[in-house]
């Protein structure tokens, strides 16, 4: 390197003591600069899209609804949820699939996530495409069935259906809905035969449940509780380990013997596959911190949910489980759209 020239009284000469100002300035400019889009990339710094792939009013939608405002409360941005219907919830599933990877757009979804992929001969994304985040809430099914069927028990459903094959009618909101399956599985493990009527919706279904169309439906607790409180449709069982207190009378699965039909209509956050991890850590412990709060709590039992949480870990490996057992129901079943 050239030596730098100095001046008669030992001073750097002006030229060199210039270009090393400029170098210097240059230098701390180029620091500043690399700080600010730093900062400006905090997150998050905006509003969040939360999509729910299903129309308002259902059990995700609810769930989703409660847990945004609150989580958005913690997290210092508004969780804006947006409803975007359609193919058993591919079509909302699929944009944020294909959203920037900034945890600005995230999907509410549900059991059909876990479903659909063995449900449909073609998918517009693949499950790799999102990134489990966090379980947000649970909600148990409900047997019911009509106050003036021949049968007021499981065991006498059971017993009536081996007396009448194929004559009990089972309604779903449409073919390889979570209730359709759950209830071709308890057919299969019960070695009855029911057979399936499937409508656009469960609305319609529990509507034909109440007018003695057919005979039995599997719903949530959710649009259930309505008609239970009326006493328009009878409970036979619940899908649950442990007794719902809002339902104390009513037995559950496992203690009519058929523990491995234990299951619920699940709602969990996911992301677009590449979404920084410090960003789904961000989301994942808001989410937890909002499930932990006693007026979030409350008012998920208030519609029949229960608050779930976990580690993004623990999420991952449940989503991978619920794939796995759906799949072979589906499978099983010979249900297709």
């Amino acid at each position: 390197m050239t030596e730098p020239r100095h001046g008669s009284d030992g001073a750097v000469a002006p030229m060199f003591e210039k270009r090393r100002r400029y170098l210097a300035a240059m230098l701390a400019l180029g620091a500043t600069g690399a700080l600010a889009p730093a900062r400006a990339q905090a997150y998050p710094s905006r509003p969040i899209r939360l999509v729910v792939p299903f129309a308002p009013g259902g059990t995700t939608d609810g769930i989703a609804r409660i847990v945004a405002q609150k989580a958005g409360e913690l997290i210092g941005q508004n969780i804006v949820v947006d409803n975007r219907p359609g193919a058993g919830g591919n079509i909302g599933t699929d944009q944020v699939a294909k959203a920037a990877a900034d945890g600005y757009t995230l999907a509410m979804v549900g059991n059909s996530f876990t479903v659909n992929p063995a449900l449909y001969r073609s998918m517009p994304y693949k499950q790799g495409d999102l990134t489990p985040v966090v379980v947000a809430g649970m909600v148990p099914f409900v047997m019911v069935t009509n106050p003036k069927s021949p049968f007021k028990t499981l065991p006498e459903l059971i017993a009536y259906a081996k007396a009448n094959p194929g004559k009990v009618t089972y309604a779903s909101g449409g073919s390889g809905t979570i209730g359709h399956l759950g209830a071709h599985w308890f057919g299969d493990l019960a070695r009855i035969k029911l057979q399936h009527v499937p409508y656009k919706g469960g609305s319609l279904a529990m509507t034909d449940l109440v007018g003695g169309q057919v005979d039995i439906f599997f719903d949530t607790l959710i649009t259930s509780t309505p008609f239970l409180k009326s006493g328009q449709v009878r409970p036979l069982f619940v899908t649950t380990q442990q007794r719902i207190d809002t339902l104390a009378d009513v037995p559950t699965i496992a203690e009519a013997g058929f523990p491995e039909l234990t299951f619920s209509a699940w709602v969990g956050i996911v992301a677009p596959a590449g979404t920084p991890g410090d960003v789904l850590d961000r989301i994942n412990r808001e989410v937890n911190r909002a499930l932990a709060m006693p007026d979030v709590r409350q008012k998920l039992a208030a519609i029949g949910a229960q608050p779930v949480g976990g580690s993004r870990l623990q999420t991952q490996k449940f989503f991978e489980e619920e794939t796995q057992r759906w799949g072979a129901v589906v499978k099983a079943s010979g249900a297709e759209v």
